[in-house]
């Protein structure tokens, strides 16, 4: 249930609004970076007859700031539970060439817990006072456009549940890397077992690995919606590694590292 300001400790004013509304103000933050760079440029004089570059340099940064304006966009677009396909038909491309060009800036917001960061982010509440007071200066009769657009700003419990999901993720990532990293000597001890007493415990044993990853995986998914297709699929391919060691009694089937396809 939401609250007002006034009822926010200062402890949830500095926690992280929830996933899509972090993304909603980065890509604000953004819209305000080009158009000040763009005002910046329309009121400069033009540069001194021996300053080659200078306009194509100014030029430039805006498309860095547009450039990083269209990922933030896809981010949201994930959050918001958008497919690939989606966004890929947005893009006037396929579903696999936009997977290919923006995963990984998927897998790195949700690396980064799925919140803004870098050094021109501050506390939400912060940011969005900001972005209003600049805002209104264009259009005055929008006092407060951003802060009401991000339902969580005054909403702590929607931000305290927000942050438990980013804890489990974090929690659920760290178990899967153990698991990989453990899955190499559950590996090497099934081949060494192989034709002993030990060969169907050991055989077991790292199945079970694959199996425990898929069901981390499963969870991943549940904690993490904008990589949800893809942790579901990590899951499946952990379930067939498994499936596939179990039923093969002579050799065990070597394993690959699991590469998440586009959902």
């Amino acid at each position: 249930m939401s609250q007002s300001d006034d009822k926010i400790s200062d402890a949830e004013r500095h926690l992280p609004l929830t996933p899509l509304d972090e993304a909603l103000l980065a890509r604000v933050q953004s819209l305000a970076e080009i158009a000040e760079a763009v005002m910046r440029n329309v009121g400069r004089p033009y540069p001194a007859a021996t300053d080659h570059g200078a306009v194509l340099r100014d030029a430039l940064y805006v498309a860095r700031l547009a450039e990083q304006l269209v990922d933030r966009a896809v981010v949201i677009e994930r959050e918001r539970d958008a497919s690939w396909t989606d966004i890929g038909r947005a893009a006037g491309t396929s579903r696999q060439a936009a997977h290919e060009r923006w995963a990984d800036h998927v897998h790195g917001w949700a690396l980064a817990g799925r919140r803004r960061t870098g050094p021109r982010t501050g506390p939400a509440d912060y940011a969005a006072a900001n972005l209003d007071t600049w805002f209104a200066g264009i259009s005055t009769d929008q006092p407060q456009a951003i802060s009401a657009a991000l339902a969580s700003l005054a909403d702590p419990e929607a931000r305290r549940a927000a942050q438990d999901q980013r804890v489990k993720a974090d929690r659920l990532r760290r178990k899967i890397q153990a698991l990989k990293n453990a899955n190499t000597a559950a590996r090497k001890a099934c081949y060494e077992a192989l034709g002993t007493e030990a060969a169907d415990e050991k055989r077991a044993a790292w199945a079970g690995n694959h199996l425990t990853q898929a069901r981390a995986y499963d969870r991943l998914a549940d904690a993490e919606a904008p990589l949800g297709t893809e942790h579901k699929r990590a899951a499946a391919t952990q379930r067939s590694l498994a499936h596939d060691i179990l039923d093969n009694e002579t050799t065990p089937a070597p394993t690959t590292d699991t590469q998440e396809s586009p959902a």
